[in-house]
């Protein structure tokens, strides 16, 4: 078989996934993305050139003349631009539209605990504008199971995604919000989160506060600390949440490190001095966490969040093989279309990726099918093989 005749069927096997020819036509339609063949012939040949323009790193004149020259569509850079910017509704569906497969497909582990690890990534565009990219990881099936784009309005918070009742979530130190981990609490979920020591307002269980000094230097003695601790939100008659506060002491170089940051970030703000409760807790991972400690002791707790490097995995992963983080759009709605596309694709791979015999991996391509020699095939092969060394 020719090559061509093989990314064409590999190109048809993708569609399938995506529900079909006639399905993707429909979501367009329903989603303003294209409603007739003017210009460009189908929907599918918009969600071609859409991942061309996105993780396929084709400039909007390039791609038009590609496209023209290739008898897939006739319209200028400008025209093509307009489709694209009226497609981010509908490639933001196509997202949706995958993730809810994933969540059908996994559902709510029986005897054994999903864990859920989130995070979230600033991407620069030009003109001074930005957004953030939402992720929810999963490390035991090594996939992202729910994800969103936002603005930099919408700030990183633990329940941002839907959470599923029986998970574990982990999050950094940029997730500890007293709301959202009620939130997350009251959807069934338990948490396991980093803090600063000024992160929460947290008290003993006896409702006297914390003395952070002296905790640290119970920890420095033992080697650990596991206490009983309530989350209390300021200014507010909310019952608090009954918490465990972990704090783990950590080996001499990262302490070291620790407390060099610190040092660095007081020189930065022209402060006089360092807090002393800062470089104390410099040497100390401090965790806050809701699982019960007959099941989750304090080893488990720690090896529990050693998992959360997966997610800055693949994130990286997004940045580095997809470049989701080279941003070329300026216009929001033009932007979304790039953002979603390159996340699209990153599902689609995530999917494939799951269940290899459903798909050959030449699908992954997003020129499959679109035979046009451009400078983002060759990154898009070694993509493949890097997520799937991966």
């Amino acid at each position: 078989m020719e090559q061509n005749e093989l990314d064409s069927e590999d190109w048809l096997q993708l569609v399938a996934r995506l529900g079909g020819e006639a399905a993707l036509a429909e979501s367009a339609r329903q989603h303003g993305a294209f409603y007739r063949a003017r210009r460009i012939k189908s929907a599918v040949d918009l969600l071609r050139m859409a991942l061309m323009y996105g993780p396929g790193g084709q400039s909007l004149r390039s791609l038009a003349a590609m496209a023209a020259a290739q008898g897939v569509a006739d319209l200028s850079d400008v025209s093509l631009m307009e489709r694209l910017r009226n497609a981010a509704g509908w490639l933001e569906a196509l997202c949706a539209e995958s993730l809810s497969r994933v969540a059908r497909t996994i559902g709510v582990k029986a005897g054994n605990r999903p864990i859920r690890i989130v995070d979230g990534s600033r991407i620069e565009g030009p003109g001074n504008r930005a957004w953030r990219l939402h992720l929810c990881y999963d490390p035991d099936l090594a996939r992202i199971t729910d994800a969103a784009i936002t603005t930099l309005k919408e700030g990183e918070r633990l329940d941002r995604l839907a959470v599923t009742p029986g998970e574990i979530r982990l999050g950094d130190r940029g997730y500890p919000h007293p709301d959202a981990i009620k939130d997350t609490l009251e959807a069934g979920a338990d948490v396991l989160l980093r803090l600063t020591w000024n992160s929460l307002q947290l008290r003993h269980a006896d409702g006297q506060p914390l003395d952070w000094v002296r905790l640290f230097e119970q920890a420095n003695a033992q080697g650990v600390l596991d206490l009983a601790v309530r989350v209390h939100k300021a200014h507010s008659r909310e019952k608090p949440c009954e918490m465990r506060l972990v704090l783990i002491k950590k080996p001499p170089d990262a302490a070291a490190r620790a407390r060099t940051k610190a040092r660095r970030t007081r020189s930065k703000f022209q402060r006089e001095r360092t807090d002393p409760r800062t470089l104390a807790a410099a040497d100390h991972l401090i965790l806050l966490t809701s699982l019960g400690a007959q099941d989750f002791p304090v080893d488990a707790i720690g090896a529990l969040y050693r998992l959360r490097w997966q997610i800055e995995i693949a994130i990286k992963r997004l940045k580095s093989i997809l470049r989701i983080d080279r941003l070329p759009a300026k216009d929001p709605d033009l932007a979304r279309a790039w953002l979603y596309a390159h996340l699209l694709l990153a599902l689609l791979l995530d999917e494939t990726l799951a269940d290899p015999s459903a798909v050959p991996p030449s699908a992954s391509n997003p020129s499959a099918g679109f035979p046009l020699a451009h400078n983002g095939s060759s990154r898009q092969r070694t993509a493949r093989r890097d997520l799937a060394a991966a």
